[in-house]
């Protein structure tokens, strides 16, 4: 595919959620003032599905599937087409789906992209539900199960999913746990892009005596995972050391315009408020629910002391009778303590 663009492709690529008149006055506004964002963010979905989502763009989507199935021995891709991204529910309110980037493949193999930036308690659950819904949405009422499709799903995770592990790429199929593999129709990859960009600096070393290098696909995904991340390394290599690789000099001048119109500087802030908004949220209710449960605790340990100090008080009183002579079975009856509790007074003092 060529570098440039035709009046068709580049409509493709600016493809923007619709913006309300307020929502574009306060951009114009923001942007005269200079409040929009400087920096890019490229971890975020929406440059995520501009960058790999796009027709003119699939090229770029391509290298990144095939550096990653290189790495773990699958067929690589060599013709993408775009699939709907929604995922209908198949009954009445039913939880719908919109995957990041739905793509198919030459080989049939339905694929589904998708970025991660933080991790949550439902995350696994989360893309088995989706690995699910993309396997069975060919298949209507009635229709024969020959319509399935193998199914993967890759997570690329701005984030250590496996606490303590060195390996960065993880691919899960059906399989036995001794090792009897049942079928590969369904399969998960799990890219941990934080772990993938800890080499670059190796890459970055032999770049100084060999200006042009040809990276493995290894070193491909590598880079890949340090520029979706943000990595200052992984940056200078895409923006000022690969300058001579088609892929990544194409990703530059897609990030060129993506960070050149304004709708999309906006569009990152609102989603950085958006966050920060949910964050602030979340400490509120846990300084909420710690504030709830040290009061709980005082209250509690309050109540114990009241009680403990009533105790005490009585067997105050039952020591002061059993010197003055009264019987046992009195002072029960008048400091409601039971024979068993004087009784111990008396084997105590006695």
């Amino acid at each position: 595919m060529g570098e440039v663009m035709d009046a068709r492709e580049e409509r493709e690529e600016l493809i923007l959620p619709v913006m309300a008149d307020e929502d574009r006055r306060e951009m114009l506004r923001l942007e005269e003032v200079g409040g929009l964002p400087t920096q890019i963010d490229r971890s975020r979905d929406l440059f995520f599905r501009f960058l790999l989502g796009c027709p003119s763009r699939l090229d770029l989507l391509g290298d990144l599937l095939n550096a990653l199935f290189s790495v773990r021995g699958c067929p690589r891709v060599e013709q993408l087409e775009l699939r709907n991204a929604d995922l209908p529910p198949d009954g009445v309110n039913l939880k719908e789906s919109r995957l990041d980037i739905a793509v198919v493949d030459e080989l049939g193999r339905h694929l589904n992209v998708e970025l991660q930036r933080e991790n949550h308690k439902h995350f696994i659950p989360r893309g088995l539900f989706y690995l699910d819904k993309l396997f069975i949405e060919p298949l209507g009422n009635g229709e024969d199960y020959g319509r399935l499709r193998p199914t993967i799903v890759i997570c690329l995770l701005a984030f250590d999913l496996f606490q303590g592990e060195d390996r960065c790429v993880w691919g899960f199929r059906w399989m036995s746990p001794e090792g009897k593999l049942l079928t590969d129709v369904q399969q998960l990859f799990y890219v941990e892009m934080n772990k993938a960009r800890e080499r670059l600096s190796e890459i970055w070393r032999r770049t100084k005596s060999d200006p042009d290098p040809e990276l493995t696909d290894e070193e491909r995904l590598r880079v890949w995972c340090g520029y979706m991340t943000n990595d200052a390394l992984g940056v200078r290599l895409v923006q000022e050391v690969l300058t001579k690789d088609k892929v990544f000099r194409k990703v530059n001048a897609a990030e060129q315009s993506y960070w050149g119109t304004p709708e999309y500087r906006y569009y990152q802030l609102r989603a950085q408020m958006a966050e920060m908004d949910r964050k602030a949220i979340e400490e509120t209710h846990l300084d909420e629910a710690t504030a709830r449960g040290r009061a709980e605790g005082r209250a509690e340990g309050m109540a114990e002391g009241v009680a403990k100090g009533r105790l005490e008080g009585r067997l105050e009183t039952a020591r002061r009778m059993l010197a003055h002579g009264l019987a046992p079975e009195q002072i029960a009856e008048y400091t409601d303590l039971s024979l068993d509790e004087i009784e111990g007074l008396t084997a105590r003092d006695g």
